[in-house]
């Protein structure tokens, strides 16, 4: 039975769940199975004896590194000088408290808000499909590389999967939905309202 202040979110909408748990789930196979194969395929990092595949030169190759940190490079055992032991206690509790926040977000929203449970299933596929990579092998493989230069500089200096991928658009995505979807969605309907009465 619901509760009145539960009635209408989308954490008792059936539909609501089937939308962000096939997003999580579809996003995880994707990550896990092409971080698997192109893993297998590039035979792990270059310093190991990997090799490197250049998909469209000049812009963009497949490279196998191993990262300890989170997305952008940052590693909390060595930035914090945590160790590496602590700093990676320190990133899976980083992410299952961010996961927690992203399914109240989730829970609070109404079931008519399809994209904001999509965008939250993307950012959940992306912590999950991570923190498989550092419970099962103490690292996150990265394999996608940007090689476009600006200035002598690269433009994207950072190796990243797919994971990497749905959590950064994601966040972006539901962030842009709370500072100014919902908002604006909910003062057009107050609009609305206020001009049919008389």
């Amino acid at each position: 039975m619901q509760t009145p202040r539960r009635k209408g979110l989308a954490v008792t909408d059936g539909g609501s769940h089937l939308r962000l748990w096939l997003t999580v789930g579809l996003g995880l196979l994707v990550d896990l199975a092409g971080k698997h194969f192109l893993w297998d395929l590039l035979g792990g990092p270059p310093e190991s004896g990997g090799r490197i595949v250049t998909v469209i030169p000049g812009w963009l190759r497949l490279v196998a590194s191993e990262n300890p940190g989170i997305v952008f490079g940052i590693d909390f055992g060595e930035d914090l000088g945590l160790g590496p032991v602590a700093g990676r206690i320190a990133m899976i509790v980083l992410t299952v408290a961010t996961s927690a926040l992203i399914f109240y977000v989730f829970a609070t929203s109404r079931p008519r808000h399809r994209w904001t449970h999509f965008w939250c299933g993307l950012i959940l596929a992306g912590a999950a499909g991570n923190l498989f990579d550092r419970i099962a092998f103490g690292h996150v493989r990265d394999l996608i590389q940007f090689t476009v230069e600006m200035g002598g500089r690269p433009v994207w200096p950072f190796i990243f999967n797919a994971a990497d991928v749905y959590l950064v658009v994601g966040v972006i995505a539901v962030a842009w939905t709370i500072l100014f979807g919902s908002g604006s969605q909910e003062a057009g309907r107050r609009e609305k309202r206020s001009s049919k009465e008389p």
